[in-house]
């Protein structure tokens, strides 16, 4: 018997592209509270900040180019 192990904090993600500037954009679908979509996730090794949210195909918009800041708890 084969198993498989959820992995946490993880999410689908539906499109992925390059814009001409280079500048990748990757898009998810999320259908619980606006609150609760990530400010960014790490895909392929690089983290994607969320750019955008359409609220009425449930979609997240996340880009290569956005500049994030990391809280470090001492």
């Amino acid at each position: 018997m084969k198993r498989a192990m959820k992995v946490e904090n993880s999410v689908v993600v539906n499109t992925v592209e390059t814009l001409p500037t280079g500048v990748k954009v990757l898009t998810i679908d999320y259908s619980g509270d606006y609150k609760e979509i990530p400010k960014a996730v790490l895909y392929e090794g690089k983290v994607f900040g969320r750019s955008g949210w359409d609220s009425d195909k449930l979609r997240a918009y996340f880009r290569s180019d956005i500049k994030l800041a990391f809280s470090i708890d001492k």
